[in-house]
Order: C-alpha cells, then structure tokens, then sequence
C-alpha cells in the first residue's frame, strides 16, 4: 500500500463512499458549511472559555463571520454576532477568574509554553483589575 492510499479496513470508509460523500458536501449549499464551521468554532470556544485558544475560537468565528456577511443569510450573521457577545463576556469573566487564580491550564496558548511567536512582542497588557482588561482586544 502506499503512503498517499488510506487504510481499509473495518471502520474506514471505502473508496466509493468517499466519493459518494464528496459529491453530497459538493452539492451541499454554502450556508449549511459555513454554519456547520461556525457552530464548531463556537463551541469549542465555549469548551475553552477563559483560555487563551478560547479567544482565539472566538476571534476566528468573529472574522469567518464578518467574511461571509453578505454571502449568507443575515439572520445567521446576527445569530452568531449575539453568540460572540455573549461568548466574550464569559471569556473575559473567565480571564479574570483564571488570573485571580494563578493557575495556568496545560496546552493552552502562551508565549512562554511555546505557542507560534510571530516574532514581534505582544502589547503590555493592562492589570487585571482595571476597566481596561474587560474590553474585548482581539487576537489578545
């Protein structure tokens, strides 16, 4: 077998229903992927909530979804407009609970614990206390 032919075996599928599931997502409206992206975005940054790999959950469904507006229906950009806000609110709460904590999770994202650096350094952030660690700073 080579490297590039996947394995068959019990539980994977076969050739056939591969393509067979292909030419379905293929068929499949734009809307319905987009929305079936943006749900997992959300709840995973849900899962993550308080975490740096939260916000940035919630910072990549905010850009699909200030992409997509004007290709998919409002109403769902509206939705998941509401979501985010909603989501932020809880992200920050969470952040700040984190940082009162001083416990760090294993496998979040963090310059320190080897996180991709892009090479410049990040923005002094300000105390956590103050009103200014409550704003919602993307990418932060």
């Amino acid at each position: 077998m080579s490297e590039h032919t996947p394995p068959e075996g019990p539980g994977q599928p076969s050739p056939e229903q591969m393509q067979a599931a292909l030419s379905q997502l293929r068929g499949t409206p734009v809307t319905e992927v987009v929305l079936d992206i943006l749900q997992g975005l959300l709840s995973a940054a849900q899962v993550k909530i308080g975490r740096r790999d939260g916000r940035l959950l919630l910072d990549l469904a905010a850009t699909l979804n200030d992409q997509v507006a004007g290709h998919v229906d409002a109403q769902l950009t509206d939705q998941v407009k509401q979501a985010l806000t909603q989501l932020r609110m809880a992200q920050v709460e969470a952040e700040q609970e984190l940082a009162a904590s001083g416990e760090a999770e294993p496998n979040d994202l963090d310059g320190a614990r080897g996180a991709p650096s892009s090479g410049t350094e990040s923005p002094p952030q300000p105390p956590a206390d103050s009103p200014a660690s409550r704003l919602w700073i993307p990418g932060r």
